[in-house]
């Protein structure tokens, strides 16, 4: 049993040599893939909440999401006041970060959304310089609070609920909206579970822009964000639009555990098994090419017949989680438009998302390089 432990972390060493090869390749010569999201632009001030002080005045913060709810829940029938300690404001929306992160590893992406008005809000011209920024409408607001073992996130998207694909079009110009998609290889729509008009938008990209053609050689990103405010007729519906999808792109459905155990109680009606038997029995009902589950420490991906997982890049203590999911699909995303396999893919995903959360900011691609490196030594 020890020899094949060994055997197998050497075989993972000489994977991990390869891929750290072959991204080298293409930092050298580039990639030649574009990209373009939609819709939400949002721009986040990332806080923690004080538990008390001590004699010094120096903070102490709430650890866990747990910890916090528990004293909430100790002040029923009463009141209490609580201090948010501002930790840095930065981009948000899950189009936002993860058009940066994409852009930051060398992919051009057309981003249109919500970033303000009636100019781009100064924050968001600290992207990548490979985000061609297309404002639509004024941007939303979120205070996300941080915790070690999640976040929280209370966000402001009243202003985001007036876009519509006929405002898009009458304030970008219809030619360029469909351009920018209909010609990319990889479209992403993201945050469909709090974007107001979000199951409309997603509606009309399918129509104007992805069933005109039949080109599987591009793909498709859905990610839902948090989807437990939506009702299981919601769900299906989504979930019936990323199968016409893939008709036309190959597509990407990628949730986090929370967004999978929804969807499988929608379909099967029942609670979720574990893991990797839910994943299993989703890809089986559902005709997508890629289903995606990623966690905090790992990820799982099924195509086909094959299921892969992969150990995360896991910290006790992140620097930042707000982005951390948004992180891992750019990662992979990047690798599928490479060609690497979903095995390989994975890994990238979890190490672009395993050194945004330990820094606050997403790699460029010689980063990535270095880190998995690093990361790589030590196991």
């Amino acid at each position: 049993m020890r020899e094949w432990t060994r055997r197998r972390e050497r075989q993972a060493a000489v994977n991990n040599t390869l891929l750290l090869e072959r991204l080298k390749q293409i930092q050298e010569t580039g990639g030649g893939f574009t990209a373009a999201a939609g819709f939400d632009g949002v721009a986040d001030a990332i806080v923690r909440v004080i538990k008390n002080k001590d004699a010094r005045g120096w903070e102490r913060y709430f650890q866990t999401i747990e910890e916090f709810g528990q004293y909430l829940i100790s002040k029923k029938n009463m009141s209490c006041s609580l201090e948010m300690e501002l930790q840095q404001e930065k981009i948000g929306g899950n189009m936002t970060i993860f058009s940066n992160s994409l852009g930051r590893l060398g992919i051009p992406v057309h981003c249109i959304g919500s970033l303000g008005e009636p100019r781009v809000y100064p924050l968001f011209h600290s992207m990548s310089e490979n985000c061609t920024l297309h404002t639509v409408c004024r941007m939303g607001k979120s205070n996300a609070l941080e915790f070690f073992d999640g976040k929280v996130m209370l966000y402001e998207m009243a202003e985001l609920a007036e876009m519509s694909w006929e405002m898009i079009c009458r304030r970008l110009g219809r030619d360029l909206v469909v351009d920018c998609f209909a010609s990319s290889d990889l479209i992403a729509l993201l945050n469909w579970s709090e974007l107001p008009g979000a199951p409309k938008l997603f509606e009309e990209v399918y129509s104007q822009c992805i069933k005109t053609g039949k080109e599987k050689g591009k793909w498709a990103l859905l990610d839902l964000s948090d989807a437990s405010g939506k009702k299981e007729t919601e769900l299906l519906q989504i979930l019936e639009l990323s199968q016409r999808i893939n008709r036309h792109r190959r597509t990407i459905l990628s949730l986090n555990e929370n967004e999978g155990r929804l969807i499988y109680k929608a379909l099967f009606r029942e609670e979720a098994p574990e893991l990797s038997g839910m994943g299993e029995r989703l890809i089986r009902y559902l005709r997508v090419d890629y289903l995606i589950l990623h966690l905090a420490d790992r990820a799982y991906g099924y195509q086909g017949g094959e299921m892969a997982m992969e150990m995360g890049y896991y910290t006790r203590i992140p620097k930042i989680s707000t982005g951390g999911g948004d992180n891992f699909n750019a990662g992979l995303c990047f690798g599928l438009l490479q060609g690497f396999s979903l095995r390989e893919s994975l890994r990238l995903g979890n190490a672009v998302s395993g050194y945004y959360v330990r820094t606050g900011e997403s790699p460029q691609l010689g980063e990535l390089l270095d880190f998995m490196g690093k990361a790589g030594e030590e196991t």
